[in-house]
């Protein structure tokens, strides 16, 4: 009897006991969910993984940023164990862990998340991630390994929605990776451009995993901007020479493109196999630029805010479609500013010019008094005139008293001769008495050399046409009375410099994008105190294609500096490839070729068209108009000595 009591108590204690272990079982599998599969499948999944991450993933960055977020809470369970089988593939690798479950809240992780490694139940799970929207604000290139594990029947569907996903944020190195219920590790990318599709995203094959290394051996993120298949890139731009040139042909209505930034398209055309589809665009009024007292944006800033409104003009349209993502490229003298920097993507500029002030330099121009007395200094002139009048007073005494004796009629001119003798006339007789004899030779003597000094330095001065100093700075300019003018994207520029900030009215915007009709404007206002802020490199090809460039001057200090490049929308996978081969060409020269050349053909057809190099009468008016008076004068008063000679 007692046997059998322990022989129950035993076989009670084994149920208890394995009725344990099946809890502790049961909730193992419950929250690993390692029965959702086999273990040797896991395994397989596991090491694929790991070859990604220590040959690929930690080669472009040593932070990682891996992602759960699975939308069935057994698959998200999975995923964390499989985690743990992937732990020693970390090694100096730091790594950031989010999780996002569907028993848990979503707490939002922002940050620069370059490298990612996904794991996913479906495309919603990757839309909780987020991670577009922490990313959206970046211009370099970021990598996305995405692990998809579902069923099959719904890999297709799932696949192209996320390929779609990766498409539409510009998610250029996006790969997919599935796991087949025959446990197939596959991995599929997506080309934007191929032979037959533009702009989609086509599930392409790209690896198989073998069970220990990856099939191919090229590149898990392959180049896939090197040959776009001809497909067309909408380029904005608008007439801006010599950057770029519209020219409408009369004969088939087309308009063609010219300048050193088409050139540069066009070169990034024949390298990557796109076509160009141009979009001609007009600038917006210097009064749509103006921005309003206390606002720190204008119409195109806004323009991403608001939507679009009615009335838009066309330049805000064109920013808009480049938010909108609906143009691939911007060129035309596109500067960079903070904000447009901020809405936008661009690459390295190819184009930087000092903004200078330019000004006509009649209005620091010599006067006729002051170029006189201009070759001597004063002290000379004081001393002359002293001189001039010791002599006088000597020559005064004598003639008083042959004034007094009644011998005026017997005077020799004495102060007078002095003064003829100093102006380099000839004595008429000479003087009696011995010591004005003395003075006049003195004079004689000592005039000589300065009046041949005093006529050279003022013919010198007058062909040279001397001015006097001008500023070498805007804020001297403004000090003395100028107003500035200059075109409206430059005025824009101008007002956030902190010493203009404050005064917006003198800088005036003219309603014209080129800083060449602004120069022109300049040359046309002789009469008003003014001074003109364009590129240098304009300011140069008009100074070289006027007829007197001698008549302005280019203020000593420059007043800021503009860059200018190519936006594209943001976050575009362009700008990699476009990065790179714009600092190649720059690098090499051509870049600076082809705008030295585009300057150069530009200012020879301003020349040809204006025909400014030539001399005619209008240039020599102002000395017909003095030998005409002279003449005139001469005559009179021959007239006047015939006169008064039949008279007497």
């Amino acid at each position: 009897h007692s046997q059998a009591s322990d022989d129950t108590m035993n076989s009670s204690d084994s149920s208890r006991i394995m009725g344990a272990t099946a809890a502790i079982y049961s909730s193992y599998l419950e929250h690993s969910r390692i029965d959702m599969q086999a273990e040797d499948a896991n395994v397989y999944v596991a090491r694929a993984l790991r070859l990604v991450i220590q040959n690929v993933l930690a080669q472009l960055s040593a932070t990682l940023v891996v992602t759960i977020s699975a939308r069935h809470l057994g698959t998200a369970q999975w995923f964390e164990y499989m985690m743990n089988n992937l732990v020693d593939s970390w090694r100096m690798t730091a790594v950031q862990l989010l999780r996002f479950r569907p028993d848990s809240g979503h707490t939002s992780v922002p940050g620069r998340k370059r490298v990612n490694l996904l794991l996913v139940d479906s495309y919603g799970g990757l839309l909780d991630t987020n991670i577009a929207v922490d990313n959206a604000d970046f211009d370099d290139p970021d990598y996305y390994f995405i692990f998809l594990q579902t069923r099959d029947p719904l890999i297709p569907e799932e696949l192209r929605q996320i390929l779609d996903h990766c498409l539409a944020n510009f998610w250029l190195h996006c790969n997919v990776m599935v796991q087949t219920a025959e446990v197939d590790v596959l991995v599929y990318t997506y080309y934007p451009y191929t032979a037959g599709r533009c702009q989609e995203a086509h599930p392409v094959l790209v690896n198989r995993f073998d069970g220990s290394r990856w099939l191919t051996n090229s590149s898990m993120f392959p180049d896939k901007l090197g040959q776009m298949h001809g497909c067309p890139l909408t380029v904005l731009t608008w007439h801006q020479p010599p950057f770029v040139e519209l020219v409408l042909d009369a004969a088939s209505g087309d308009v063609r493109a010219a300048g050193f930034e088409i050139q540069l398209v066009r070169h990034l055309a024949s390298r990557l196999n796109f076509s160009l589809e141009l979009a001609n665009l007009a600038l917006l009024r210097p009064e749509a630029y103006r921005l309003a007292d206390g606002a720190h944006e204008g119409p195109i800033e806004r323009v991403s805010l608001l939507g679009l409104p009615l009335g838009l003009h066309r330049l805000d349209i064109s920013i808009f479609q480049l938010l909108q993502r609906s143009a691939n490229l911007s060129m035309g003298y596109f500067r960079k500013t903070a904000r447009r920097n901020q809405l936008l993507t661009t690459p390295m500029s190819y184009y930087s010019a000092s903004l200078v002030a330019v000004l006509q330099l009649e209005r620091y121009r010599l006067g006729s008094l002051t170029l006189l007395v201009f070759p001597f200094e004063v002290s000379v002139w004081l001393l002359l005139l002293l001189a001039l009048v010791i002599h006088l007073g000597l020559y005064l005494p004598c003639w008083r008293r042959r004034i007094v004796a009644g011998r005026e009629g017997e005077a020799d001119g004495g102060g007078l001769q002095v003064v003829g003798l100093l102006l380099g006339a000839a004595l008429a007789r000479l003087p009696r008495a011995w010591r004005h004899r003395l003075i006049a030779a003195h004079w004689l003597w000592a005039s000589i050399p300065l009046r041949v000094s005093y006529q050279s330095l003022l013919f010198h001065l007058i062909r040279l046409q001397l001015y006097n100093t001008p500023s070498f700075s805007m804020d001297q300019l403004l000090a003395e009375g100028f107003q500035g003018i200059c075109n409206a994207n430059t005025r824009r520029l101008l007002l956030e410099m902190p010493q203009l900030a404050g005064s917006p009215d003198s800088i005036q915007a003219l309603d014209t994008p080129s800083d060449w009709i602004v120069l022109e404007a300049l040359q046309r206002n002789t009469n008003r105190k003014i001074f003109a802020v364009a590129n240098q490199d304009v300011v140069m090809s008009f100074l070289h294609s006027s007829s007197h460039p001698n008549a302005y001057h280019v203020v000593r200090q420059p007043v800021n500096v503009e860059y200018a490049g190519i936006y594209m929308p943001k976050h575009s996978y362009l700008y990699e490839k476009v990065d790179e081969i714009v600092r190649r060409l720059d690098a090499g020269g051509f870049i600076h070729a082809w705008r030295r050349a585009s300057f150069v053909a530009h200012r020879r057809e301003v020349v040809q068209q204006t025909n400014r190099r030539y001399i005619n009468h209008a240039k020599l008016s102002g000395i017909y108009m003095v030998m005409a008076a002279m003449y005139t004068l001469a005559g009179l008063v021959f007239v006047g000595e015939l006169l008064f000679r039949r008279w007497s």
